[in-house]
């Protein structure tokens, strides 16, 4: 029974190669006019109309997958020049970190080398007090790096900062020149008059003249005397800004615009020699 069935779809299927080639043969051979062309053209007409509106009805789902496709594809690059973006950002801002870092270096080599007769400790401030009624910052070094109290301290760019007020084995406390309760001797560049410098606890800061009718005006750079023995002369201290009607007290008001950037304080400068000769309350006015 099964040999029969086999035989029989062997002849069936002999049966249709057979018809094919007759069919092909014939197509082949005869006009244009013929039966099989006419019935092609025909079959062209009927299916055709069937195509196009499949394609349309298709069309927005094929489109879909597309975009779909293409979607995914745009995520993924936009994740990816996201990621190249964010490392280029990184690259420049280690580059921008090193910049800086570079010319911070190149200007407390070039304070070390102008002032050859002063020795410098470069320490890390590592606090600030938030106590608003206090002006001082904490650096990281103390008496077992060669502190000690009334030391001056400078930026990175050789400007007064203020001094030590407070000396533990590893740290130390600076009060800054715009604290209240500072006060340093100086004198004006141009003229060499002198007088005293004074916190006013706000980020402002004073000149105070010995002189009262001193030749001084807007712009005057204005350093330390070196007057008190607690601060080296000649260190840049700000400029004048203003200056006002005398005061109660007969002074006239002058205000100073400090040099140090004060509220951005990475690293300090001390100056361990010579060492302060006397403390600010031994030599009430002076520096």
């Amino acid at each position: 029974m099964v040999e029969r069935q086999n035989r029989r779809q062997r002849i069936l299927i002999v049966t249709l190669v057979i018809i094919c080639v007759l069919l092909v043969t014939v197509y082949s051979r005869e006009s244009k006019d013929g039966l099989f062309h006419r019935l092609q053209r025909f079959s062209l007409d009927v299916v055709s109309p069937l195509q196009k509106g499949m394609s349309k009805v298709l069309s927005p789902v094929k489109d879909g997958i597309g975009y779909l496709a293409d979607l995914g594809s745009a995520n993924s690059e936009r994740d990816r020049l996201k990621e190249d973006v964010e490392e280029l950002q990184q690259e420049v801002d280690e580059g921008e970190e090193l910049k800086l870092e570079n010319e911070a270096l190149k200007s407390m080599i070039a304070v070390k080398e102008s002032r050859t007769d002063l020795g410098f400790l470069v320490v890390d401030v590592i606090g600030a007090n938030p106590d608003i009624w206090e002006q001082t910052v904490q650096i990281g070094a103390g008496y077992s790096d060669g502190l000690q109290e009334y030391m001056a301290v400078l930026s990175e760019d050789g400007s007064l900062v203020g001094r030590i007020i407070l000396c533990t084995s590893e740290a130390s406390v600076v009060q800054l020149i715009t604290d209240d309760k500072s006060s340093v001797g100086a004198m004006l560049q141009a003229n060499a008059e002198m007088g005293v410098v004074k916190g006013e606890g706000r980020g402002d800061v004073r000149l105070e003249l010995l002189n009262q009718d001193a030749d001084v005006k807007t712009g005057d750079v204005v350093v330390t005397s070196g007057l008190g023995g607690t601060c080296p002369s000649g260190i840049p201290i700000g400029t004048i800004t203003e200056i006002s009607e005398r005061r109660a007290d007969l002074s006239v008001g002058i205000v100073i615009d400090p040099r140090a950037s004060l509220t951005r304080l990475d690293r300090v400068m001390v100056v361990v020699s010579p060492p302060p000769s006397t403390s600010p309350m031994a030599a009430e006015g002076g520096g």
